[in-house]
């Protein structure tokens, strides 16, 4: 009982240090402060093993990974990039209603703060035909923005993930794959289903020259995927090539390539990827997550609520995407594993924690989204709440089937 309220100790720190609106970051190195405390672990251990965290090979791969995926998004939305892709989808999909969503499903396919905004205008402009409510575009384009995160490995999520579980992030995003291809599917038959077919505008015709605008426009989304799942190249490499050739074939002028360079340099991202590793290590020395398993067995009842209860209160409170892996996963690490971790457990885990982000009203793609359409949340949580709900319990029906049953 007493370990019990000494972890729930340090969780509840947590939420109530976010609440306050507190640093992410500094709330975590914190919080691994208090976890050295209650777990009478001694203050020279506790600085080495800080230290030891910091210098890892593991963090400063995850910091580079991570500054990387901040540049090409930078990089994309300063060149007008996104623009040019839209345009040139307007003239290549037979449906237009489809315009609702691939937009933001490809904007989606680069991590970025408050990244649903960048769609928001074409969705604006797409839905004039059908005349839809401030909720349902605020619905298409907050849903759609969001069905990568399952399963793309540019996400912050997933890479902290595969860092905190000491599993391949391609083995994590195969398994998870599906649910995005359900998320995407729940999405179009809503679409199709609450907006009535219209024929295409005039002038629609496709092109070859369109293609190649959609290819060009996010070159360097297709290359890093090239070179990790053709050339199996590590992230980090993948992405700093990327990188380096976005300047060669760039033409910005040499200030808006330093403007882009500075942004993405975020010392606050980089504070919160460190104070994450730094978290999971003294979380790990200071033998908390062997008391975890000591209280919560691994394949009783109470594991499976933990899996759910942990990531999902994290996410919903916070509305922040890496917060409900950066505190939940290392406290679920004992009941899902590490390096051969339980993959259905790590799935429910996952889903539990992003579904709370989705329903997050402290979300802030869901708040500046619904803020830019002026949609009122409770009837964009009319809309929303089915869909999550499917994505939901898909993930409880297969952990009760190949878990429970």
């Amino acid at each position: 009982m007493i370990i019990l309220i000494k972890v729930a100790a340090i969780v509840l720190a947590l939420l109530y240090l976010i609440k306050k609106k507190w640093d992410l970051g500094l709330v975590l190195f914190l919080d691994s402060v208090l976890t050295g405390l209650l777990f009478n672990l001694d203050i020279k251990i506790f600085a080495k093993n800080v230290l030891s965290a910091l210098v890892d090979g593991e963090t400063l791969s995850l910091i580079g990974i991570v500054v990387l995926v901040l540049y090409l998004g930078h990089f994309l939305q300063a060149g007008g990039n996104f623009r040019r892709m839209v345009d040139a989808l307007k003239n290549l999909v037979r449906d237009p209603r489809l315009i609702l969503a691939i937009p933001s499903a490809f904007i989606g396919l680069l991590p970025m703060t408050a990244g649903a905004m960048m769609g928001a205008p074409i969705v604006e402009e797409a839905a004039e035909r059908w005349k839809l409510t401030a909720a349902w575009k605020t619905y298409f384009n907050y849903w759609f923005r969001h069905i990568w995160e399952y399963s793309w490995p540019l996400y912050v999520n997933l890479i902290l993930a595969a860092a905190i579980i000491r599993v391949p992030i391609m083995r994590i995003c195969f398994h998870q794959f599906p649910f995005t291809v359900l998320a995407a599917s729940a999405g179009l038959v809503v679409l199709f289903k609450h907006v009535p077919y219209l024929p295409p505008e005039e002038n629609n015709g496709r092109s070859l020259r369109d293609f190649f605008k959609v290819f060009w426009s996010i070159w360097p989304i297709f290359l890093t995927i090239i070179l990790i799942f053709i050339f199996s190249l590590n992230m980090l490499l993948a992405l700093g090539i990327s990188s380096v050739l976005t300047q060669v074939f760039s033409r910005m002028s040499l200030k808006e390539r330093w403007a882009v360079i500075v942004q993405s340099l975020s010392i606050k991202i980089v504070l919160l990827t460190a104070s994450v590793m730094v978290f999971k290590r003294i979380l790990e020395v200071s033998g908390a997550l062997d008391s975890v398993v000591r209280v919560f067995p691994p394949h009783g009842l109470t594991a499976y609520i933990l899996l759910f209860a942990a990531p999902f209160f994290v996410g919903l409170l916070t509305g922040v995407n890496q917060a409900f892996v950066a505190i939940a996963f290392p406290l679920l690490v004992p009941i899902i594993g590490q390096v051969r971790p339980d993959m259905v457990l790590l799935m429910f885990a996952y889903v539990s924690g992003f579904v709370g982000i989705l329903l997050s009203p402290a979300h802030l793609c869901l708040a500046l989204t619904a803020d830019y359409f002026k949609a009122e949340l409770r009837d964009v949580y009319k809309i929303l709440i089915w869909p999550v709900a499917v994505i939901f319990l898909a993930a409880l029906l297969v952990l009760i089937i190949f878990r429970v049953l």
